[in-house]
């Protein structure tokens, strides 16, 4: 199985995508994920401009060049019904055609969340609530080859106990609601640890439906995407599951808040010399979580460079 992590790991480091792919040279990382995820949260991100392929261009030959390759992506966190729809559908097209000029095929997205949907007995009513935004999607998913694939949350994120996909089950039935052979699911361990979840059942019961998953560690109680040991994780669930489903995905990190550059707002006094870590510490954290990632794959016998 091979490592792959998101370049979104460094975008608080950088002023551009092309710079975060350069700063994963020198840390063992070859594979990588393509964050959209926070194209929205800035009116002037270039991703939402007229010329947005710029950017995507620029990161694929910063990879190239380092000898890199894209092999999963995230989409943007968007609204996806009502007020805001219109932009997320905009900004979500958007990163289905630049998998496609990535060469990517899996995108791991977040459904909508709506507060009139309680997990678990509404689940139908859920999936036909998201179902215009997602049937939108598909002509670009067909067009580009491109995997969209729901993720599951923790209970505890749910607000009100909203709903949202928890189980391996609930995602099954999602990809068997949206009836396209290019919807699938994507297993966030991190997630499922707080919620006491058996990855090993979780990951069995979604078999080949399982295109990705998110690996991070936390202490059961906050999302804290952290690296693994970091927390209480039973990683040992999580491998016997991956080998014994047959997963044919990668192995990849979603480990930003191991040496997260956005501290201020844990901080009483957020301004100062020492309020974030530095791109070097950032770089050097990388390359602990790829040896954590090696370590825990030759364990098993299954790391693949």
């Amino acid at each position: 199985m091979k490592i792959a992590t998101s370049i979104g790991d460094v975008y608080s480091f950088t002023s551009s995508t092309a710079e975060a792919v350069r700063q994963f040279e020198d840390t063992g990382f070859r594979y990588l994920d393509y964050s959209f995820y926070t194209v929205l949260n800035d009116k002037n991100d270039p991703f939402m401009g007229d010329h947005w392929r710029d950017g995507v261009l620029e990161a694929k030959e910063a990879a190239e060049e380092l000898g890199f390759k894209f092999v999963q992506a995230h989409s943007p966190c968007c609204e996806i019904r009502g007020e805001g729809s219109e932009e997320g559908l905009i900004a979500t097209l958007r990163s289905v055609e630049a998998c496609g000029m990535l060469g990517i095929k899996n995108m791991v997205v977040h459904s909508g969340c709506f507060d009139e949907y309680k997990y678990p007995n509404d689940k139908l009513e859920y999936f036909k609530a998201n179902e215009p935004f997602f049937r939108a999607l598909i002509p670009e998913m067909e067009k580009y080859g491109v995997n969209i694939l729901f993720e599951n949350t923790t209970i505890k994120h749910c607000g009100d106990r909203n709903y949202f996909p928890i189980t391996g089950q609930d995602l099954n039935d999602f990809v068997e609601f949206m009836a396209h052979p290019l919807f699938g699911a994507a297993w966030d361990v991190g997630h499922a640890h707080m919620d006491g979840i058996d990855h090993y059942n979780e990951i069995m019961t979604l078999g080949e439906n399982l295109k990705a998953i998110h690996v991070h560690d936390n202490d059961g109680n906050k999302d804290l995407h952290t690296a693994p040991f970091l927390g209480t994780l039973n990683f040992e669930a999580l491998m016997r599951g991956l080998i014994d489903s047959g997963y044919k995905g990668y192995f990849t990190f979603e480990a930003d808040g191991f040496f997260k550059y956005k501290r201020s707002s844990r901080l009483k006094e957020p301004e100062g010399r020492l309020a974030h870590p530095t791109v070097e510490i950032k770089r050097s954290a990388l390359k602990i979580l790829y040896l954590i990632g090696k370590t825990m794959l030759d364990e098993y016998g299954i790391y693949e460079e």
